[in-house]
Formats: structure tokens, C-alpha cells, sequence
């Protein structure tokens, strides 16, 4: 005879924990603060540094952005010389 095995649910994942649009105008604000705060007063040349497109940037640091790819993310944390802990240790509690 066949054992037969309970059948456990499954843990499912849910959305609605945070304010996605918020964070991401957070996280805008905090590359234009730490850049300004590092002695970098053009956007557009800190851009240029770390290749990144002008366009782009200006819309990361607006928060106009829907995405940001988690490549950017970090050449710009990289490039203001910091770590990502350092990077998200204000103002994302």
C-alpha cells in the first residue's frame, strides 16, 4: 500500500507592504543629496564620469523614474564613493 503524504500549503507572497512610488522618489533624492554632499555639482558631469546617460541621471535624481536597473544603481552608488550599506542607511526605514 501506497503511503499517502499530507499536502502543505504553500506560503504566498504578497504585495502592498511599502509605497513603491515613494521609495523610488527616495532613493532619487539621496543620489542628488549624497552627490552634491561628495563636492559633485553637475549632475550631468557625474554622469559623464561614471557612464551613466545625462538624461538618465536627471531623471533618477527627479525621481521620474519608473525602474532603475540594479546595474546603475550601484555605478552610481560606486561612483559617489560609498558602499550600497552606506547608501541605504538614510532615510529608507
Amino acid at each position: 500500500m501506497a503511503k499517502k503524504t499530507k499536502k502543505t500549503e504553500r506560503k504566498k507572497a504578497t504585495l502592498g507592504h511599502f509605497d513603491h512610488d515613494d521609495f523610488l522618489l527616495r532613493v532619487g533624492k539621496r543620489i542628488k543629496s549624497l552627490r552634491k554632499k561628495n563636492g559633485f555639482n553637475s549632475a550631468e558631469l557625474f554622469a559623464y564620469d561614471i557612464e551613466v546617460s545625462r538624461v538618465g541621471m536627471s531623471k533618477y535624481e527627479t525621481g521620474g523614474f519608473d525602474d532603475i536597473r540594479m546595474r546603475t544603481l550601484l555605478k552610481i552608488i560606486d561612483g559617489l564613493g560609498i558602499t550600497p550599506k552606506e547608501f541605504f542607511s538614510e532615510g529608507f526605514d
